[in-house]
């Protein structure tokens, strides 16, 4: 049996969401969704401390703060979520 996806996340909320560029090299990453609203964005860094908390209105999100390196993102919407690995250069 072969499994495609990540443990703990909704296969259909991996489709929902997209989060580009990435790698980011701008100071800012958008985040898009099929669906209309508000979203919920937390980032990570690697050792899982937490360095963004946000309600995102829009689809872009200022990532000028954060170092370069690899950052864990979860992203809620509604009942809907999911975590992606964004890349900060």
């Amino acid at each position: 049996m072969i499994f495609s996806g990540t443990l703990g996340t909704n296969t259909q909320s991996e489709s929902q969401f997209a989060v580009y560029p990435n790698p980011a090299s701008k100071g800012y990453v958008n985040i898009t969704s099929k669906v209309a609203g508000a979203k919920n964005v937390s980032i990570f860094d690697v050792l899982g401390k937490q360095v963004v908390k946000t309600t995102l209105i829009g689809d872009r999100l200022d990532i000028s703060k954060l170092n370069s390196g690899v950052y864990i993102v979860k992203i809620e919407q509604g009942k809907t979520s999911t975590t992606k690995k964004l890349v900060v250069k």
